[in-house]
């Protein structure tokens, strides 16, 4: 397995508002993506506070004993809570942090078993056998838009209510997280983002530069380079795990 990631502020925003963590060890690896709240105060801090959140959980962790599903479920559960808190806190200390906040999607692979934490829009992908799927649920009005059938698919690129979330960290106390877990096969690849490559850049089209790089570092930069082409309107960030179920991290 390889393993790469890769942030870029793009070509319209003064900052980069997107944070994100990946660490590996053995057949452990921890994927975290997060993106800080456009048009809210410190948007960047409240991603760095997420991120900052899963280093310490990282190295709390226990990786050489036998990691359950009960604890992989546990642990990613924990990962956002501990960082809505401590962004809620921050918030409090900082007026002029007030109301930020972040999305925040993180992945642990343990062997071939992953483990979904999900709130906001940053998404991830599953690659294998030439398909593409989507992992997580985007929490946005324009994602029960679509559900209600208000709002056609093909649509959604261009609706003004894109950006608006109905779930993120650093909003409520008690945020409402998804857990969800997949058993993967040998050489699936794992694609963690943010919205500033999603908005930009189709499933199809992650599909085919998937499919046609091997390299992650490779395939990190063809995408961000894409994103970046069609305006680069967003942050953009991109973790990569390739070649899942082989030795090299």
């Amino acid at each position: 397995m390889q393993i790469a990631g890769l942030t870029n502020r793009g070509r319209e925003r003064v900052r980069n508002e997107d944070s994100y963590f990946l660490q590996a060890d053995s057949d452990v690896v921890l994927i975290v993506v997060a993106d800080g709240m456009g048009g809210h105060q410190a948007g960047n801090v409240a991603s760095g506070l997420a991120v900052s959140t899963a280093e310490r959980i990282w190295d709390d962790l226990n990786r050489t004993e036998p990691l359950t599903a009960e604890m992989a479920r546990a642990l990613v559960s924990r990962l956002i809570l501990d960082a809505n808190r401590l962004i809620l806190d921050e918030a409090v200390r900082s007026a002029a942090r007030q109301g930020m906040g972040t999305t925040l999607t993180s992945g642990l692979l343990c062997d071939n078993r992953l483990t979904i934490g999900h709130i906001g829009d940053s998404r991830a992908y599953l690659v294998h056998k030439g398909k593409i799927k989507l992992l997580t649920r985007d929490h946005s009005l324009l994602e029960q838009l679509i559900e209600s059938g208000q709002v056609k698919p093909e649509e959604a690129h261009y609706h003004p209510q894109r950006h608006i979330l109905t779930r993120a960290l650093g909003t409520i106390l008690e945020p409402q997280v998804d857990i969800a877990e997949f058993d993967l096969e040998t050489d699936s690849i794992l694609l963690f983002c943010t919205d500033g490559l999603t908005n930009l850049v189709s499933d199809a089209e992650i599909l085919a530069l998937c499919l046609e790089e091997s390299d992650p570092h490779s395939l990190a930069e063809s995408l961000v380079d894409l994103a970046n082409s069609r305006g680069g309107h967003d942050n953009i960030t991109v973790v990569l795990a390739t070649g899942i179920g082989g030795q090299e991290v």
